[in-house]
């Protein structure tokens, strides 16, 4: 377990490090990936929730499917604010949602 955890704080040193705006890189180890549903059966897909506000992440996809497992996991992320919302639509809604998006660096387990 210490293992993981120095291997994960030295890979996220090392993103820090290489990003060109390191600033914009925020750590949240208060965070949670709650998952609704496919978006194209029943449900809104991922979303992030920091501080008790809801993001939807840039790309769905380098979210692990494990946090499917649960509605709600809660996580250490790091990420960029993007700073812009973005439509999106659930699959109960032909209306569109408005939400703040997120980029993604890094997700792991809070133990």
């Amino acid at each position: 377990m210490k293992n993981f955890i120095l291997l994960f704080l030295l890979s996220n040193l090392f993103i820090l490090l290489s990003c060109q705006e390191p600033s914009d890189v925020i750590y949240d180890d208060n965070a949670a990936i709650i998952w609704t549903g496919e978006s194209n059966i029943d449900g809104c897909g991922f979303f992030v929730e920091l501080d008790s506000v809801k993001y939807k992440p840039e790309s769905e996809s380098v979210i692990s499917p494990y946090f499917k497992k649960s509605p709600r996991t809660n996580v250490i992320v790091q990420y960029i604010d993007l700073h812009y919302d973005k439509e999106y639509y659930c699959a109960d809604s032909s209306k569109s949602k408005s939400i703040g998006v997120i980029k993604i660096i890094s997700i792991a387990l809070k133990k």
